[in-house]
């Protein structure tokens, strides 16, 4: 295996292990969106629908990413 093969594996270990920890921040975000809704209303719910989905869309472009990456690999594996 080459530097760049390797690399490009790092890559897909680390994206994909902070897309997994973006996801579990996302669903804390949306059960603390829930409990600030209905049981305790303070006005704020505003806050945590944006960092839910900064989070999403932050974990849908990690996404994007490997895939790419994956093809890239795939690419460089057969040649």
């Amino acid at each position: 295996m080459d530097i760049e093969t390797n690399n490009i594996k790092n890559k897909i270990a680390d994206y994909s292990r902070f897309l997994i920890t973006l996801l579990i921040l996302s669903i804390y975000f949306y059960l603390g969106m829930i409990i600030n809704i209905f049981l305790a209303p303070t006005g704020k719910e505003n806050i945590l629908i944006g960092l839910l989905l900064a989070s999403l869309m932050t974990a849908g472009w990690f996404t994007i990413l490997l895939k790419k990456w994956q093809s890239q690999l795939n690419e460089l594996l057969e040649s």
